[in-house]
């Protein structure tokens, strides 16, 4: 997307990471929550008829809420070149963000405020995708602990629209399983001691209580059209659909699931064809994120098991 760069900070031996995308033109940006268990950084910002519209930085990150100050890092990179809302003293950057829990996989560490740094500066217009930045530590199929789970990761998705584009982000780290909307197919999610992948919603549970209360998935939408953010505020209950399209169950109270939408242009583009390219994008996003993941030991991602 025009005007827009994105940086991973990916740390493999503790297997966390963040993932910075750095917005270069004025824009306008809300966020959207779901679930019970969310975590991040200056959402209350982006509501609509508060004083600042734009967004200079979305930040993704591991660490749960430790991770948080990864953020601080992006503030700093965006000050030292004068990005920000200018105030009579300084400018002040506004960075949003939000956290994925991913604790329990690898060592317990949390993302730093040099990581952060470091992703601006790394910043291009190809990020890599699968088990790298914020998606390092991400992984699905977690209801009956991280033992059955599988690996995910970072996965980008794109439409083209008339007049416009539409791009999505996502690092699936969900509570539930993914699945393929067209086929039906299940694609990563709870395994069984033999290996299969069962799923939640194909086999009855019972006293089987998550291995934590803590699983989100982080998205972004970015549309080159225009929209006001009361107008962004409607699409993100898109955005929310199309993830549960793929994501099975979505939306949880174990869930912190963390919608942004940010509206880069300057010309009005026809509302069904935005909606199509939402699910076009969102989900193609989240099958690359299971499809380009890595898996790590006793945590397989679906090319080891389709190996």
């Amino acid at each position: 997307m025009d005007g827009m760069r994105i940086g991973h900070f990916s740390d493999f031996d503790s297997l966390t990471g963040c993932t910075v995308f750095l917005f270069d033109k004025k824009n306008r940006a809300i966020a959207s929550v779901r679930g019970g268990a969310p975590g991040s950084r200056e959402l209350n910002a982006l509501s609509p008829g508060q004083l600042v519209e734009n967004v200079d930085a979305v930040v993704f990150t591991g660490g749960s809420a430790l991770g948080l100050r990864s953020m601080e890092g992006v503030v700093k990179y965006l000050q030292e070149r004068g990005k920000g809302y200018q105030t009579q003293v300084t400018v002040i950057p506004m960075v949003a963000g939000a956290v994925i829990y991913d604790l329990e996989i690898g060592k317990c560490v949390a993302p730093l405020p040099e990581w952060g740094y470091q992703a601006c500066v790394q910043a291009n217009e190809h990020p890599e995708e699968g088990s790298v930045g914020a998606g390092t530590g991400a992984t699905v199929g977690k209801v009956a602990g991280m033992k059955w789970a599988m690996k995910s990761g970072f996965g980008t998705g794109d439409a083209v629209l008339h007049g416009g584009s539409i791009q999505s982000y996502v690092v699936t780290n969900a509570l539930g399983d993914i699945y393929d909307p067209e086929s039906g197919d299940i694609l990563a999610g709870r395994r069984n001691p033999q290996g299969k992948i069962v799923g939640l919603l194909r086999e009855t549970m019972t006293n089987h209580p998550p291995s934590s209360p803590l699983h989100t998935t982080l998205s972004l939408v970015v549309c080159d059209c225009f929209f006001l953010r009361e107008e962004l505020q409607m699409l993100a209950s898109v955005v929310h659909s199309a993830l549960a399209t793929c994501i099975r169950p979505y939306g949880t109270l174990y869930d912190g699931d963390v919608v942004f939408l940010v509206s880069t242009g300057e010309k009005r583009c026809h509302y069904f064809s935005v909606v199509q390219g939402i699910y076009r994008s969102i989900v193609e996003a989240v099958l690359r994120s299971i499809s380009l993941s890595r898996g790590y030991p006793d945590i397989p991602s679906r090319s080891d098991i389709m190996i």
